[in-house]
């Protein structure tokens, strides 16, 4: 939702026009236009033309509103609508059910349908017309047709198509588990991007036709777009079984608690006092201290390399606090934290996170990096 132009906010949810836009419609100028001079000569054939990309700006945007309406409907908080060079999309946050889910897929290549229905029917009447409808009756046929097929090729099974978002929403209600219908449609998509490419540089030889340059380059961007979205939805799919075992207790950071007021000679006695402790149980993990208040708040984490840049005949006047960063309010987690709300936790507040035990005693630190890792590895 960033580096694009604003254009309002349609039913309270922001809309950007990324500056991508203008390259497809540059194309769809480049394309259209010599079929417009056979009908408008000159310069104007450019303005018809442009005016057909604007056409389908609106299509787009009408499909992802009701993408946004959708999701609205179904209790989820939709972040933006962008507008691109690809089509669009329409970001949204929250949880919802499998039905719901199939709803919110399936509006916007039904928006699409309606729009050629439309399209074909007012063109009908146009072409009715002595003249035969003119520019109206071609950009009405040419809406049509682009909206026809935006209908269709959405509504193929595979992701990131919104077909395959159905398909994940079927699998999901039929398997109870929505990842796995992640990675069915995912997979699904996967085999789309190959046939779109294998269509359009074989199928036109099975017809008797001439194969086309400009179709291939064409199929070899959109295979690659359904590619890449597919596997992007698998690494998802294999990030989110992670999920459930993450856990506050194991991944975090051994750590001890000493008060805010001691100096940093009484630091270093009592991390060398721990590390021995450890070292005799077996432990070989770097240790963290947190400095707490009086009442055992965690306020600060001990910088361990500015700590050793303190020189020795200053360790016993300085205090620790002039060693250490300060934590934001509140950043502690409990030790049984795990699976969804653990990420939850520290997506929400990324950084540092002092990990408490049941009685409040600091057992640990909490890297945001270490979750990610966990989740990402």
């Amino acid at each position: 939702m960033r580096g694009g132009i604003a254009l309002g906010r349609p039913f309270g949810v922001p809309l950007l026009l990324a500056p991508s836009w203008f390259l497809f419609a540059a194309l769809i100028v480049w394309i259209f236009a010599p079929v417009v001079q056979r009908q408008v000569p000159g310069p104007a054939s450019y303005l018809v033309a442009f005016g057909y990309a604007v056409l389908l700006l609106v299509s787009v945007l009408l499909h992802e509103v009701a993408h946004a309406l959708a999701a609205k409907w179904s209790g989820m908080r939709v972040t933006g609508i962008v507008l691109n060079v690809w089509g669009g999309f329409t970001s949204h946050e929250g949880r919802t059910g499998p039905g719901r889910s199939l709803v919110i897929a399936v509006v916007g290549p039904v928006v699409n349908a309606v729009i050629a229905l439309v399209a074909w029917r007012v063109g009908a009447v146009v072409r009715e017309q002595p003249d035969g409808g003119g520019v109206l009756a071609l950009l009405l046929g040419a809406l049509t047709l682009s909206n026809a097929l935006l209908a269709v090729f959405n509504l193929l099974p595979g992701l990131p198509l919104d077909g395959g978002h159905a398909l994940e929403a079927i699998v999901w209600k039929l398997r109870g588990d929505r990842l796995t219908g992640t990675v069915v449609a995912a997979w699904v998509g996967r085999v789309l991007a190959v046939v779109v490419f294998v269509a359009a540089l074989f199928g036109p030889r099975l017809l008797g036709w001439e194969t086309s340059l400009t179709d291939v380059v064409w199929a070899g961007l959109v295979g690659a777009l359904l590619w890449q979205g597919a596997s992007t939805a698998l690494t998802y799919a294999g990030q989110q079984r992670r999920v459930p075992a993450l856990s506050a207790r194991v991944l975090q950071r051994p750590a001890i608690a000493v008060n805010a007021r001691a100096t940093v000679e009484e630091v270093v006695r009592s991390a060398r006092a721990a590390i021995d402790a450890g070292a005799a149980a077996g432990s070989t993990r770097d240790l963290e201290v947190v400095l707490v208040t009086d009442d055992g708040v965690p306020v600060a984490v001990v910088d361990t390399a500015a700590l050793r840049r303190v020189p020795a005949e200053r360790r016993t006047s300085l205090g620790a606090g002039a060693t250490a960063r300060a934590l934001p309010p509140r950043s502690w987690l409990p030790e049984d934290l795990a699976g969804e709300d653990l990420l939850e936790a520290v997506q929400a507040r990324p950084g540092e996170h002092v990990v408490l035990d049941g009685t409040g005693r600091v057992r640990g630190l909490l890297h945001t990096g270490d979750v990610v890792a966990a989740v990402t590895r």
